[in-house]
């Protein structure tokens, strides 16, 4: 595994906006982002980061396109985006809610992933340790909440921490004693600079705490002013309502979630399959 440069990280953001747009534009203006959304989208969450981790005991080739970053985690939102339309399209007709379909289709592929990735962990145990280390962290910052900043508790904030909890306790847990080397520059950097990976957790609290604040903050001062409008982005023009407005701020909370959750089980896994 290498180490992700300077230029990964521009075309990846790039990649992000351009998947934020499409989303904006053609989807987050008629569905909304609730608990039924998040059921839809986390079999095409873990399906990616199964592929992913299949990937590294070469289960499947390593190809930008489809099977490590970015082309995993596009394939994946492109069939999720098409499906939950579909669904989208079936509600209006009153045949069956828009997210029943896309959670079914989800399901499928996800199952054989699975299925052929637990044929490689050889140390179950191994599992146990990141995410009770992120639990229990995660617990401790729910309980002094009304001290740090009582939204805290609100459940997408909670799940945002536990899941960049997550990530840097795996990192902790896979590069300490296992042996494991960071890919991205700046923890790469600072990791060297303390001498221990554990490092990543402070770090990893402390950065999603202040995302939290600010998103939220961010949300609040926008509910107060905002007002429906048309805009054009290249050429195209469409209609910013409040149900976009919100669902922008919820899909950006999501989209932190995955930035940790993601590597976080990733990093989980890959000590057990040695």
């Amino acid at each position: 595994m290498g180490v992700y440069q300077p230029i990964d990280y521009v075309i990846y953001i790039g990649i992000l906006f351009i998947l934020m747009f499409v989303a904006l534009r053609f989807l987050f203006n008629k569905i909304k982002i609730d608990k039924y959304f998040v059921i839809t989208i986390s079999p095409y969450m873990i399906t990616a980061i199964a592929i992913r981790v299949l990937t590294d005991v070469e289960f499947f080739p390593r190809s930008k396109l489809w099977s490590i970053t970015p082309g995993v985690y596009i394939v994946s939102f492109v069939l999720a985006f098409f499906f939950i339309l579909i669904g989208y399209e079936l509600e209006k007709k009153d045949i069956i809610a828009y997210w029943k379909l896309p959670l079914i289709v989800g399901c499928i592929p996800l199952i054989y992933l699975l299925y052929n990735l637990s044929n490689y962990i050889n140390f179950p145990s191994r599992l146990i340790i990141p995410p009770l280390m992120a639990l229990s962290i995660t617990a401790a910052v729910y309980l002094f909440s009304p001290i740090i900043y009582r939204p805290i508790r609100e459940f997408e904030n909670i799940a945002m921490i536990f899941g960049h909890l997550l990530d840097g306790c795996a990192t902790f847990y896979a590069i300490n004693y296992f042996g494991f080397g960071e890919e991205h520059l700046l923890p790469l950097f600072l990791i060297d600079l303390s001498g221990n990976a554990i490092i990543m957790v402070p770090l990893k609290l402390a950065l999603i705490l202040v995302v939290v604040y600010l998103l939220d903050n961010l949300y609040k001062e926008e509910k107060v002013t905002f007002k429906e409008k048309e805009i054009s982005i290249l050429g195209l023009k469409f209609r910013i309502s409040t149900l976009m407005m919100e669902n922008f701020y919820l899909s950006l909370k999501v989209i932190v979630f995955i930035l940790g959750f993601g590597p976080g089980v990733r990093d989980t896994l890959l000590p057990a399959l040695l």
